[in-house]
């Protein structure tokens, strides 16, 4: 599977996690995450983003790194991608000649 595609056809990921993640990987590299944070901008409770957070996190897509004064520091993986769309075998923008239009 091509890294870019990964994360969409992980299926050890529930809906939810691969939502958090395009969330997060959707804010600027120095966005401070906290799953508070992240419920208050949605209609999930904190505990639900914890737990997709976590699944994350477990599958290698986050990793996390708790601070001297208490708080946790979350960091996607640099790896993880999104923005490209997955090949089709066949583009409706194709004519019948073959030529591929945009490509």
């Amino acid at each position: 599977m091509e890294e870019e595609e990964e994360i969409w056809g992980d299926d050890r990921l529930s809906l939810k996690a691969k939502g958090i993640w395009a969330y997060m990987k959707s804010k600027p590299g120095n966005w401070d995450f906290s799953a508070k944070r992240i419920a208050m901008e949605s209609k999930d409770e904190t505990k639900s983003v914890q737990r997709g957070m976590k699944e994350l996190e477990e599958c290698g897509y986050l990793s996390k790194r708790k601070l001297g004064n208490g708080r946790v520091h979350y960091t996607l993986v640099p790896e993880s991608y999104v923005g490209i769309e997955p090949g089709l075998d066949k583009s409706s923008l194709d004519d019948s000649n073959g030529y591929k239009y945009g490509r």
